[in-house]
């Protein structure tokens, strides 16, 4: 569940590479290989990307018709945005997601004229279906597809599924892990492991 603002310094800005700056950062948020095309489906339909052109628009350096600087403000569940891993994942898709519209694609990784913020909700400030969620909650939103079809991909070696949201988890530096029944499971994220827990009455 996540919101991206875009503005844009762009007076000649059009319509069109408005959408395409959207569809190019929604997409690249919501693609993750191995992950299953029920989760990013949902992930897809619970993030929305707004691009803005402010009236007004003051900050140094080179000028701004020739090389139009960028404001990115995602915001997201607090639990996501106090993870350092989340802000090294999304910070690039962002930025190259935007890069990818430019003239020249280089420019924002040598000029800091692309800034991503991350802003985090705290816990129950989000939510849909006129209601607030908890992390645990969105993460069982997004994944209740997957979790109910009983689909599981066949792990490479070395690796793992999550058995919550299905990403694949590398074994040597699976961070969060459970054992339950002589099996052991590596997950992605303390939330998913939380919820595989409370559905099998596993002590953490």
């Amino acid at each position: 569940m996540m919101t991206v603002e875009l503005f844009v310094s762009d007076d000649t800005l059009t319509a069109e590479r408005k959408r395409s700056l959207a569809e190019g950062i929604l997409r690249n948020l919501t693609t993750e290989p191995g992950a299953p095309d029920s989760v990013l489906a949902k992930a897809r339909e619970m993030t929305h990307v707004l691009v803005r052109s402010p009236e007004v628009w003051a900050t140094g350096g080179s000028d701004l018709a020739t090389e139009p600087r960028y404001l990115a403000r995602l915001t997201v569940p607090g639990a996501w945005a106090g993870n350092s891993e989340f802000g090294n994942h999304v910070i690039p898709l962002i930025t190259n997601a935007i890069a990818e519209s430019e003239t020249d694609p280089h420019r924002l990784t040598r000029e800091p004229h692309c800034v991503v913020q991350i802003v985090g909700l705290r816990e129950h400030n989000v939510g849909t279906f006129g209601r607030p969620l908890s992390i645990t909650q969105i993460t069982e939103l997004m994944t209740e597809e997957y979790r109910a079809s009983g689909e599981r991909a066949e792990a490479p070696e070395g690796y793992a599924l999550d058995p919550i949201c299905g990403m694949t988890v590398e074994l040597s530096t699976a961070r969060f892990t459970l054992t339950h029944d002589g099996t052991d499971y590596a997950f992605c994220a303390p939330v998913c492991r939380k919820i595989f827990a409370e559905e099998r009455a596993v002590p953490l």
